[in-house]
C-alpha cells in the first residue's frame, strides 16, 4: 500500500511540473503583426532557423508580417530599404519550434526563404521564389507563372499544383515529390534521395529529373502525350506503358528508351545507380498512390 501511495505522489508531482512547463510555454507565446507598404516587384527576404516560414499572397500592395515567439529568448528583426524588406528571427537558445513567421506579400514579389530545420511553405505566389534549407522540409503549392529555386541538404521537397513555371530543384539527400506540375520547365536533382513525379505534364512541359543513387518513379496518365527518354548507367530502367498507344516497354538493364509523340511534353530521366520506373496508368489506376521502391 505504501508503495502504491509513493508512486501516486511521484506521478502527481510529475503532472504538476508538466503543467507548470506548459503554462510557462503558453505564457511565453507572443504574437505580433507589422505592415509595410511596397511598390511593384518588391524583394522580401526571411531567415528563420528556429521554426517555420509560410508565405502567401496579401491581395494588396502591403507586406503583412505575423510572428509568433514561443520563448522569451526569441526576438525578431526587420529592416526596410525602399522596396526591399529583410526579416530575421534570432534566439539566445538553440532549437526548433521557437519562432514562426507567416508573411503575406503582393503578387509578383521576389521572395527568399531560409531555414535550417523548420518548414518552408510558399503558396499561391507568382514571382521569383528562392527557398534554401538544410534539414527543413520545403513545400511550394498553387503557383503559376513563377521561377522557383530550391536548395536543401537533406530536407524533403514537395511541389504541388504548379503551372507555367520554371523550377530548379536540388537536394543532396532529400526526397523530391513533384505532383500535378503542368506545362512547366523543370530541372530536379537529388544525390541519394528519390524523385517522384505524378500528374499530367501538359503539352509544353520539359522535365529533366536526375539522381545519383536515388530512384526515379514517374507516373503519367495514359491519356497524356509525353516523349520519354530514360537511362540508368548502373541501375535499371523500365517502363509500364501497357495503357499507352506507344505500347509496353520491356525491362532491361543499362538501356536507352525513347518514346516520341507530337505536341508532347518531354521527359529526360537519368540515374547513375538508381532504379527508374515509368508508369502510364489509366484513370482508375491513377487514383492509387505511386509504388515506392
Amino acid at each position: 500500500m505504501a508503495t502504491s501511495t509513493t508512486k501516486s505522489r511521484i506521478l502527481l508531482k510529475v503532472l504538476i511540473v508538466l503543467g507548470i512547463l506548459f503554462s510557462l510555454r503558453a505564457t511565453a507565446q507572443i504574437t505580433k503583426e507589422s505592415r509595410y507598404q511596397v511598390g511593384p516587384e518588391a524583394l522580401v527576404s526571411i531567415t528563420n532557423h528556429y521554426g517555420s516560414i509560410t508565405v502567401q499572397p496579401s491581395g494588396n500592395t502591403q507586406v503583412i508580417v505575423m510572428t509568433v515567439a514561443y520563448s522569451n529568448a526569441v526576438s525578431f528583426s526587420s529592416e526596410q530599404r525602399g522596396n526591399r524588406i529583410e526579416l530575421r528571427a534570432e534566439s539566445k537558445s538553440r532549437g526548433t519550434g521557437l519562432a514562426d513567421y507567416k508573411v503575406l506579400v503582393p503578387m509578383g514579389t521576389i521572395v527568399t526563404l531560409r531555414s535550417s530545420d523548420g518548414r518552408l511553405h510558399a503558396q499561391g505566389l507568382n514571382g521569383d521564389i528562392v527557398l534554401e534549407a538544410v534539414n527543413a522540409t520545403v513545400e511550394v503549392s498553387d503557383v503559376r507563372g513563377a521561377h522557383v529555386h530550391v536548395r536543401t541538404l537533406s530536407g524533403s521537397v514537395t511541389l504541388s499544383n504548379l503551372r507555367d513555371s520554371h523550377l530548379d530543384i536540388s537536394s543532396v539527400s532529400g526526397d523530391l515529390t513533384i505532383k500535378n506540375v503542368t506545362d512547366s520547365f523543370v530541372e530536379a536533382h537529388s544525390g541519394s534521395g528519390q524523385i517522384t513525379y505524378d500528374g499530367n505534364p501538359g503539352k509544353t512541359g520539359d522535365y529533366t529529373l536526375t539522381t545519383h543513387t536515388g530512384n526515379l518513379d514517374v507516373s503519367i496518365p495514359a491519356t497524356a502525350s509525353a516523349e520519354i527518354t530514360s537511362r540508368s548507367l548502373q541501375g535499371d530502367a523500365d517502363q509500364d506503358v501497357a495503357n499507352s498507344t506507344t505500347g509496353p516497354a520491356t525491362p532491361q538493364q543499362n538501356r536507352f528508351l525513347s518514346l516520341r509523340r507530337t505536341a508532347a511534353s518531354r521527359f529526360v530521366l537519368r540515374s547513375f545507380k538508381g532504379h527508374i520506373h515509368v508508369r502510364r496508368p489509366n484513370a482508375a489506376e491513377s487514383l492509387a498512390p505511386p509504388e515506392r521502391h
